[in-house]
């Protein structure tokens, strides 16, 4: 891997796992790196810190580990699994009144730039870098290993998230659909289930993935209210 190198004193916050580096941050760099490739990070003595995402813009580094690792297929099975744990022990998946869930949050994943949401047989991955989009056929075949049958297809929706995309000769990014498909399998059932109600979750032309998964507890607290009430609700989405 070619090598970022941080000013003296720099390294403080990423000693604390902070998972970013600023370019500010940094006192020179390897000759050569592309948006997208991964890099070890180091000191201003060349002690080791972190591997991470390398791109353009304020935050330069996104970082994938705190450990000197290869960022291959393996490591996306691992970090994908500890994920999936992670929904089973607090009971959102396989939860058979509740296939809807966010399974990969980015940073709180230790997967900066990567965002993964389940809508029953589907999963919208969504790059946040341009890292994570050149790694999505990766991520994308490590995710249907370690779900197990959970689902059947895997939709790619970076349309909007990608900063890069106005860089396209340096990136390879395009607006000629290669940023919106179905990377694994493919369907037209666009239903999910959320605390026992069906809803229709568009995430051809929704906003975000297609749903707004955060608003679970809020949408489960309207029913209760909304018990026996004739209710017009002038802010919801997707009929939530």
């Amino acid at each position: 891997m070619k090598q970022v190198y941080l000013k003296r004193g720099k390294e403080e916050s990423l000693l604390r796992f902070h998972p970013w580096v600023f370019s500010g941050a940094i006192q020179q760099a390897d000759e050569g790196i592309g948006e997208g490739e991964v890099v070890r990070v180091v000191n201003s003595h060349g002690d080791f810190i972190a591997v991470g995402h390398y791109q353009m813009g304020s935050i330069a580094v996104r970082v994938l580990s705190f450990h000197d690792e290869s960022i291959d297929e393996a490591f996306w099975g691992r970090r994908l699994a500890s994920a999936l744990q992670v929904r089973l022990s607090i009971g959102l998946a396989d939860n058979p009144q509740n296939n809807t869930y966010r399974l990969v949050h980015g940073e709180g994943d230790l997967l900066p730039g990567l965002v993964i949401d389940v809508y029953g047989q589907t999963a919208v991955m969504q790059a946040h870098s341009v890292g994570m989009h050149i790694s999505r056929d990766a991520i994308a075949s490590q995710l249907v290993k370690v779900m197990e049958g959970r689902i059947a297809h895997v939709y790619y929706k970076s349309e909007t998230t990608l900063p890069g995309k106005m860089r396209a000769d340096e990136t390879g990014l395009s607006d000629d659909g290669t940023l919106s498909y179905f990377i694994y399998g493919g369907s037209d059932d666009n239903t999910a289930m959320e605390n026992g109600l069906l809803f229709y979750v568009d995430w051809l032309r929704g906003q975000k993935t297609g749903f707004f998964v955060d608003q679970r507890d809020n949408r489960l607290l309207l029913e209760r209210f909304a018990k026996g009430r004739r209710v017009l609700n002038m802010f919801c989405y997707t009929g939530g």
